[in-house]
């Protein structure tokens, strides 16, 4: 099961439960890397006061409701139940500001119904992670999620190699949210972007594609220096202009190395696809959530 962060103001849990649902406000992230003006994600936050002072009994049904008949749930952005970040109506995400929550209550509530339920917790904890964040869902036993994209030598922007990733962790490529693997290689995502205006300027623009031709030339770097791709295949990602099978397969073998406890693998990167389910920060201007498989089911 995947646990959304939220529900839509015009939804039943917020006429059910209006003293604990914020009105006049949104969900979102603020200004980063993949998304450079920020997340608006037209949803209301709960209000951590009145959650509280009302038992958390939406949040314990909600838990309750999804771990009945599944055995593992994704916690879709896990750093809520830390803060949440909170865009005023009529406002921007460079406007916004986070709002913290009761996260022990939280996560107690969680470690309980999982518990009952016999239920593996996946906690998407991607984003602007804050302080101890990680170390308390690990103390929690909820499994850590860790994107290949992401996982890098920091402040060197080398990819983490495998041995280095979390034993409790799923570790994955990408999600829904972000480019697929023939889609980061072409670079489809930051063309799209462009088209539907998320940059600010040209300059933010460029410099993501220097950073995803550097990135690129990495992702070699790294494969081969887990022996995954022979020493006669190109070093230079221009010699590789589309992502390929091999490829492809020895960037899963690469994360297959690590100790984490599970591998996500997408469909979009075994059938080739190009274009990501969901665009963050968009609404009409990119399909989300309904674009057609490009292959049929007797193809794959």
């Amino acid at each position: 099961y995947d646990l959304a962060i939220g529900s839509l103001s015009a939804g039943s849990d917020a006429w059910a439960y209006q003293d604990v649902i914020a009105d006049r406000a949104d969900v979102g992230a603020p200004p980063d890397d993949f998304s450079p003006d920020g997340q608006k994600w037209g949803f209301p936050p709960l209000i951590p006061e009145k959650l509280k002072d009302n038992a958390y009994e939406l949040f314990i049904q909600t838990m309750r409701r999804n771990m009945k008949y599944g055995r593992a749930i994704r916690i879709d952005h896990a750093l809520g139940l830390f803060r949440l970040f909170w865009i005023p109506d009529g406002m921007t995400p460079e406007d916004g500001a986070y709002v913290a929550c009761y996260s022990d209550d939280l996560l107690r509530i969680i470690a309980l119904e999982s518990t009952l339920n016999q239920t593996m917790v996946i906690a998407e904890d991607l984003g602007t992670i804050g302080e101890h964040v990680r170390e308390t869902l690990k103390r929690f036993q909820m499994l850590s999620y860790r994107l290949f994209y992401f996982e890098r030598n920091y402040p060197d922007p080398s990819f983490l190699p495998p041995e280095k990733y979390p034993d409790m962790a799923l570790c994955a490529v990408t999600t829904h949210d972000l480019p697929t693997l023939y889609g980061y290689w072409r670079g489809r995502d930051i063309e799209t972007r462009r088209s539907v205006g998320k940059y600010l300027n040209e300059a933010q623009w460029e410099q993501q594609v220097q950073d995803r031709e550097r990135d690129k030339r990495l992702i070699l770097t790294a494969l081969r220096s887990q022996g995954l791709i022979n020493d006669d295949f190109p070093s230079d990602p221009d010699m590789i202009p589309e992502m390929t099978a091999e490829l492809c397969l020895a960037i899963y073998k690469y994360l297959a190395l690590s100790p984490c406890k599970l591998l996500l693998v997408s469909l979009d990167d075994i059938i080739g696809t190009l274009d990501q389910q969901n665009m963050p920060g968009t609404v009409d201007s990119y399909p989300n959530w309904m674009q057609k498989s490009p292959v049929t089911l007797e193809e794959i």
